[in-house]
């Protein structure tokens, strides 16, 4: 690494995942990271750091794609016959913990994918050029159905000119995210149509799933669909939509519409020459399209929303761009780009597990209309709780500092249908459903995020609706991410650091100028600047920078390559970021 931090140009992006911290780099972020429709956290892992296999003919990818074992497969060359219709080749990954990658930029799939009962699936770097649109019901680009198919992370991939659709999530397949991706059309046609969610108003295999997260995406000349969406609560953040009159003239042009029972929270992005970016006409009275911060330029038609949505349960507002930013890092960013298939390290070993801080007993806690058993095999210690209808058990946790914990709660289920709690902190509360395990003297694990206090927390499992449990025993609590205590004399200022890339104070006549950070009062010599390339990776970090380096900014960069970088500049309790190029 650099000791000393060139020459800033211009305002551009690196990936979203780059700013948050190093070993969470080229994590995969949205609702993949997710358990069903809950806060649980998922780690979308592919094949993991299994030695990768490199295939330069379709029948090996094809043989890898479906088998048992988790792989790490690199695409060499460009693989596939073509398919028209519903003949050629098609690639279906029938087996879970697979990661497939383009070998190099470009990387061309001659054959439209197919996800079907698969889970903890990454595909990045691939192209897909489809042989032009009809109404045909041909095959997708991309399509990931069926219940069992979740915790898919598509990034950095192409989907061009698909005969149905570009990529389709229907049929009770769950917990998906694109990033980094383009869905385009360079054909003319009246079928034109990209991204569908749920395949009919009648599915009830999708109810309460269909959960996708679409961030930092380009929608290039697609007529509707994007996406267009039934049953899922869906998240549309700091997406590029852009129209081409060339290839969409004399059609309908829809953009982002809630239909049957769908939820959208369409989030700073940004609508160029988009006809109704806004669809409402498919919400049959039961879809939700909330439109939060989005630019529209030269669009006509809707552009206000429906209703309120719903929260995202993951972290997103840490590398959340502004609107303003969001052409520019599209389009410098989005595509099958990755130079290698390591760039965004594929092969990422997770670290070992922390110790927990502490392991608890639940029935050491106090217990209402609950019981103290020991008649169930199984459990640690001296007993462990049986929630009756409507019960709970209330647990005196002591940690270190404020922050995110992880809890691993030993359960067992005997019963024939999954059950419910509410965890509860004094600034937190989580729902959890606990699985079927077949018995009651059959333990699993089950991890909820919860945030907690320093010091001692009273921390609550009740039943829901008035329901029975599962059985609870031994819970481990591990801190994940600590969290500063907030600064109650900067209120004002500390609600503007939220925002990134906020340009709005600052010499900026100094060709070589950051503006400063609006809002916040820093003192000289506590800034610290963070230095990130494009594909994730971190640079350099460069502690006690005074303020007069962020007004002439050359020596934060001074010795890197060409090349475009994310700069973050923080102290504590406030951060901002700017993506910039370097000649």
């Amino acid at each position: 690494m650099f000791e000393v931090p060139s020459k800033i140009i211009a305002v551009l992006c690196g990936l979203a995942v780059c700013a948050s911290a190093a070993v969470d780099q080229c994590k995969p972020i949205g609702w993949a990271t997710r358990s069903g429709r809950t806060s649980t956290a998922f780690e979308v892992t592919g094949g993991g750091n299994v030695a990768p296999i490199t295939v330069t003919t379709f029948a090996d990818l094809q043989k890898y794609a479906k088998d048992s074992s988790p792989r790490v497969i690199y695409i060499d060359g460009t693989l596939g016959s073509g398919w028209s219709g519903t003949s050629g080749d098609r690639l279906n990954i029938t087996g879970s913990n697979k990661t497939i990658i383009g070998l190099r930029p470009g990387t061309l799939l001659k054959a439209p994918i197919h996800i079907s009962k698969a889970s903890n699936i990454i595909v990045r770097n691939i192209v897909i050029q489809g042989p032009g649109s009809n109404a045909d019901q041909a095959w997708d680009n991309l399509t990931i159905e069926n219940d069992g198919s979740k915790n898919i992370w598509i990034d950095h991939c192409e989907f061009w000119d698909g005969q149905d659709g570009n990529a389709d999530v229907v049929k009770g397949a769950d917990n998906v995210t694109f990033t980094w991706c383009i869905f385009g059309y360079k054909k003319k046609s009246t079928h034109n149509l990209s991204n569908l969610i749920g395949s009919s108003d009648n599915e009830p295999v999708s109810e309460g799933k269909l959960n996708v997260t679409y961030m930092f995406n380009w929608w290039k000349a697609a007529n509707q669909r994007k996406p267009r969406c039934r049953y899922g609560n869906v998240h549309v953040v700091n997406n590029l939509l852009t129209g081409d009159a060339s290839v969409t003239g004399g059609t309908d042009v829809l953009g982002v519409s809630a239909g049957h029972m769908c939820t959208v929270r369409t989030e700073r992005n940004v609508f160029i020459n988009e006809a109704n970016p806004i669809y409402t006409g498919n919400a049959n009275g039961t879809g939700v399209n909330e439109v939060i911060d989005n630019i529209f330029t030269n669009c006509s038609g809707n552009t206000k929303g429906t209703g309120t949505s719903f929260t995202p349960p993951y972290d997103y507002t840490g590398f959340m761009l502004p609107a303003s930013e969001v052409e520019a890092a599209v389009k410098a960013n989005a595509g099958a780009t990755l130079k290698s298939p390591t760039e965004c390290d594929a092969n990422y070993v997770e670290p070992p597990p922390p110790t927990p801080d502490r392991q608890y007993q639940a029935d050491k806690g106090t217990a209402t209309n609950s019981f103290i058993e020991t008649s169930n095999a199984g459990y640690h210690g001296d007993a462990y709780v049986n929630f009756d209808k409507g019960g709970s058990v209330v647990v005196p946790v002591k940690v270190g500092v404020a922050g995110e914990y992880k809890f691993e709660i030993d359960f067992a289920n005997g019963s024939s249908e999954d059950r419910s709690l509410v965890i509860s902190s004094a600034i937190d509360t989580a729902t959890s459903v606990f699985e079927k395990t077949g018995a009651w003297s059959t333990w699993k694990t089950q991890e909820v995020s919860l945030k907690l206090t320093a010091g001692e927390n009273s921390v609550k499992f009740a039943t829901l609706d008035g329901k029975d449990g599962p059985n609870i025993d031994q819970f481990d609590v591990t801190l994940v991410k600590e969290i500063a205590a907030p600064d109650t004399s900067k209120k004002d200022s500390a609600k503007k650091d939220t925002a990134v890339g906020d340009t709005s104070s600052g010499d900026s006549s100094k060709p070589d100028a950051i503006p400063l950070l609006s809002g916040l009062s820093l003192q000289q010599g506590v800034y610290s600047v963070s230095v990130y390339a494009t594909d994730g990776r971190f640079i350099r970090k460069v502690e006690n920078v005074p303020q007069a380096m962020l007004r002439d900014t050359r020596g934060l960069t001074a010795g890197l390559p060409a090349g475009v970088y994310l700069v973050r500049v923080s102290a504590p309790g406030a951060s901002r970021s700017y993506f910039t190029a370097v000649k």
